[in-house]
């Protein structure tokens, strides 16, 4: 079989490119969500700050501000650059974020498969 013609291939690329961003939007929103519920939580401030957001270069960024999630992050005995005591959490875990990623990765790829199959 022979097939003379020609394919523009210019609106599948385009497609491609915003279910990029869609499906990296929905990933991102996801691992902060789960990230959020494993944050160690006194008033609930840092749970609450999170934000998802798309980087000038395409990538995406899940973001807790200010020294206190980086603190919370690699463990709470962890304090002005020596080992000091515990804060007092009842709930959470340190490297929420970490664990995020970690665990939810394959979800990470499903959502940005379906994020193609509904663009494409």
């Amino acid at each position: 079989m022979k097939f003379d013609g020609s394919f523009d291939f210019s609106n599948l690329e385009k497609g491609a490119n915003r279910a990029r961003t869609k499906g990296l939007m929905q990933a991102g929103e996801h691992i902060r969500q789960v990230s959020a519920e494993l944050a160690p939580k006194e008033s609930g401030s840092l749970a609450g700050s999170a934000d998802v957001r798309m980087t000038g270069d395409g990538h995406l960024t899940v973001v807790f501000p200010g020294p206190y999630a980086r603190y919370q992050e690699f463990g709470v005995f962890y304090r002005h650059g020596r080992f000091g005591a515990p804060l007092r959490h009842d709930n959470g875990q340190s490297f929420f974020l970490t664990t995020a990623m970690n665990t939810e990765k394959d979800r990470c790829i499903d959502i940005m498969a379906d994020a193609l199959k509904e663009d494409l």
